[in-house]
C-alpha cells in the first residue's frame, strides 16, 4: 500500500511542478502560438474565471498556476517523502531480522550500510573514479543536448531562472560578508533579476553575480567530482540553504508573481530530497548538471556582455556597466566584462581539470599499467 501511494504522491509532485512550469512560461510568453499549452492555458482561465477569481485584485494567469500549484508541490512532496521513508523502515528492519537469523543466532549491526571500511581496497576506489567521471561525462551531455534541442526549450528555463536566482543570491551573500544589507532579490519570469543592497563593499558586490555563479558551478563541480561519498551531505546542505535565503530575502516580482520564492524552495526541496533519498550517483549527476548549466551560463552571459557593454533593463544596468561607472572610470564596461569572463573560465577550467580531467588522465595510466 505504501508504494501505491508513494506512486501517486510522486505523480502528484510531478504533475505539480509541470503545473508551476507552466505557469512561468505563460509570464515568460515563450509559448508557442496554436500550440496544445495555450488551448490548455485558455481553458485554465475559463475555468478561472467560472469562480470569479479573475475578479481579485492583482490576478494574473501566471499566479493562478503557481499560486495554485506551490501548495500542492509542498504537499506532494512531504507525503512521497514520508511514504518513501516508511518504505525504507520496513526494509531496514526485514534487513536486520534476516541478518539476526530465524534460530536466534547473534549478528553485528552495521550502522552505516553503504559506506566502506577503512581500508577500502584500490579496485573500489578505482570503479568509483570511473563512475564518477561517467557521471561528468553524462552531465556534460545532458547541458549540450538541453542548449541545442528546442525541444528541451521548456527543460531548460527552469534552469535558467536557477542560474539566475544564484546570481542575485552572490550579490546578496557579498552585501552581507563586506558588512552590507540585503533588502531582498527578485528572479522576473524573463529570465532577468535585481538584488537591493545597501553599503557593503561596491567593488566587491558588483561582480559577485557573474563570478559569485561561476564560482558557486565550479566549486560545486569540483566537489561533486572529487568528493563523491559526500554527495548526499553536499546536496542536503545545498538544498537546505537555497530555502533559506528565498524565504528570507527572496521577493515577488513587479507584478506580485513569486518567481524568486517557487525556483529557491522548488529547487531547494528537490535536492534535499535527492539528496536525502536517491543513490548516489543520481545525486552526483544531479549536482554535476546544476554546476556545469550554472557556471557555463556566466561564462555565456559575460561574454554577452563583451559585445554588448549597454544592455540593460530600463533603469537597471547591467553589472558591468555598474562597475565601470562606480570603480573603474577609465577602463570601459567591455574591458570589465572580458576580464570578469577570464576569471570565471579559469575558475571553470581549473574545477574540470581538477574534478575530471586529472582522473581521467590517472585512469589512462592504470589503463597502459595494466591495473584494471
Amino acid at each position: 500500500m505504501r508504494k501505491l501511494l508513494r506512486a501517486f504522491w510522486g505523480l502528484v509532485l510531478l504533475l505539480s511542478i509541470l503545473w508551476i512550469g507552466a505557469g512561468l512560461a505563460v509570464a515568460a510568453d515563450i509559448m508557442p502560438g496554436n500550440s496544445i499549452m495555450t488551448e490548455f492555458t485558455a481553458q485554465v482561465e475559463d475555468f478561472a474565471g467560472r469562480f470569479n477569481v479573475d475578479q481579485i485584485e492583482g490576478y494574473s494567469t501566471p499566479l493562478f498556476f503557481v499560486g495554485s500549484g506551490l501548495p500542492l508541490l509542498l504537499i506532494a512532496a512531504f507525503f512521497f517523502w514520508r511514504n518513501n521513508s516508511g518504505i525504507r523502515s520496513r526494509k531496514a528492519k526485514a534487513g536486520a531480522q534476516t541478518a539476526t537469523g530465524t534460530e536466534g543466532e547473534s549478528a553485528i549491526p552495521v550502522p552505516f550500510p553503504d559506506s566502506k571500511p577503512a581500508g577500502e581496497t584500490t579496485q573500489n576506489a578505482r570503479a568509483l573514479r570511473r563512475q564518477t567521471l561517467l557521471v561528468s561525462a553524462l552531465a556534460f551531455l545532458a547541458v549540450f543536448l538541453l542548449w541545442n534541442q528546442r525541444e528541451m526549450e521548456m527543460l531548460l528555463y527552469p534552469l535558467r531562472l536557477f542560474v539566475t536566482f544564484v546570481h542575485e543570491a552572490g550579490h546578496a551573500l557579498a552585501a552581507l560578508i563586506s558588512g552590507g544589507q540585503v533588502q531582498g532579490f527578485t528572479v522576473n519570469a524573463n529570465g532577468s533579476g535585481v538584488a537591493v543592497t545597501a553599503g557593503g563593499n561596491r567593488a566587491l558586490i558588483l561582480p559577485a553575480g557573474y563570478l559569485g555563479a561561476a564560482l558557486f558551478g565550479s566549486l560545486l563541480f569540483l566537489l561533486s567530482n572529487r568528493a563523491p561519498r559526500w554527495a548526499s551531505g553536499i546536496a542536503m546542505a545545498l538544498g537546505v540553504f537555497l530555502i533559506g535565503i528565498s524565504a528570507i530575502y527572496g521577493r515577488s516580482d513587479a507584478s506580485g508573481l513569486p518567481i524568486t520564492l517557487a525556483i529557491g524552495v522548488g529547487f531547494g526541496l528537490f535536492i534535499l530530497l535527492v539528496g536525502a533519498k536517491a543513490p548516489r550517483v543520481i545525486i552526483q549527476l544531479l549536482l554535476s548538471i546544476l554546476a556545469v548549466v550554472t557556471a557555463l551560463e556566466a561564462v555565456y552571459d559575460l561574454w554577452y556582455l563583451v559585445g554588448n557593454s549597454g544592455v540593460g533593463r530600463g533603469d537597471v544596468r547591467n553589472d558591468a556597466a555598474a562597475f565601470a561607472q562606480e570603480i573603474t572610470p577609465l577602463l570601459p564596461a567591455a574591458v570589465i566584462a572580458l576580464l570578469w569572463a577570464g576569471i570565471a573560465v579559469a575558475m571553470l577550467g581549473t574545477a574540470v581539470y581538477v574534478g575530471a580531467i586529472k582522473p581521467l588522465r590517472n585512469e589512462i595510466q592504470d589503463v597502459v599499467n595494466g591495473q584494471s
